[in-house]
């Protein structure tokens, strides 16, 4: 039987580390469905980018089933408004939308005065410092951190130019624990570089698989199959990548690589990491497949339930 003596209650400190990564965000949902049915109380949240989104919500006392109804009622149309290019001078995007958005579930809300102590992570554009912001409008906090460069438009805050935390802070482990956490969960939903173009394959090599399938057949010569095999020129080479996807692959590889080292010089006591659905679609797209990526959360928070419990048993001794 699960021991749900975890929290507060036994004396523990437990904090989440919610990283960056998009559309993978929705997988923090399942990290905190798992906690809440365990009965797991969670007394310090730090996050970075999207990971700033939802732990901001569950540090104001949002419950986690209205965070999940929102991810799964994402349309295209609500997408592609808070994505719209505005072309202002320092991204595509104003991030105007964005922030109605925030305002409409925060309100006027400060970081200070949520029911459980929050730190948001943004990056400063001009030193490439971790910013973690502690007080203050909590939407005027999560715009910062979410401010993708490029995409939605930088933020002024007490002199200084934010933009997204995920760029110095994954998985804001440190921060977590300046907030009093002594057991961090860290929650990595980065993305990760993956081949960029297939493995080309044509239409001869289909023919030779087909053919050979049927090698045994009486109607299918054995000088035909030694003609596709020896005789035909094909190409085996993999194409080159476009120019998109290899600026996309460089950044995903230096975001894996700042990962990594972060989590080596900050290491949170259990790291979870999510497996995700492997599949082709554009970034907005992506957004409109809550469901799995909940689920991909809730998965790797049940495997490491075990890792959690034997840490805080060590922590209580």
């Amino acid at each position: 039987m699960t021991d749900k003596s975890v929290g507060r209650k036994s004396g523990i400190r437990v904090g989440l580390a919610l990283g960056s990564g998009g559309a993978r965000g929705a997988a923090h949902v399942g990290v905190l469905k798992i906690l809440e049915r365990e009965g797991i109380e969670v007394v310090a949240v730090a996050g970075s980018s999207i990971g700033a989104m939802v732990g901001g919500a569950y540090a104001a006392g949002v419950p986690t089933s209205r965070i999940e109804e929102e991810w799964r009622k994402a349309s295209l149309p609500q997408l592609v408004r808070t994505f719209l290019p505005t072309f202002p001078r320092a991204g595509l995007s104003s991030g105007a939308e964005l922030e109605r958005y925030l305002r409409s579930v925060f309100g006027d809300l400060r970081i200070e005065d949520l029911k459980i102590p929050f730190a948001v992570v943004a990056t400063d554009l001009d030193t490439g410092e971790a910013v973690v912001i502690r007080e203050g409008s909590l939407v005027e906090a999560l715009r910062a951190s979410t401010a993708i460069p490029g995409i939605f438009r930088p933020v002024r805050w007490r002199g200084r130019i934010l933009v997204d935390g995920g760029m110095v802070e994954p998985v804001p482990v440190q921060p977590c624990r300046e907030l009093g956490a002594e057991i961090v969960i860290g929650v990595d939903v980065g993305p990760r570089p993956i081949p960029t173009t297939p493995e080309r394959r044509s239409l001869w090599d289909e023919l030779e698989e087909r053919l050979r399938a049927l090698e045994d057949h009486p109607w299918v010569p054995a000088s035909l199959l030694e003609f596709l095999e020896t005789k035909l020129e094909r190409p085996r080479e993999r194409p080159l990548p476009g120019l998109f996807s290899l600026l996309n692959q460089s950044a995903l590889i230096l975001l894996k690589e700042i990962t990594e080292l972060k989590l080596k010089l900050w290491p949170p006591d259990v790291l979870v990491r999510p497996e995700f659905p492997k599949r082709d679609g554009s970034y907005i797209r992506s957004y409109l497949n809550a469901e799995e990526n909940i689920t991909a959360g809730e998965q790797a928070m049940e495997a490491a339930l075990p890792e959690l419990y034997s840490k805080v048993a060590g922590e209580g001794r």
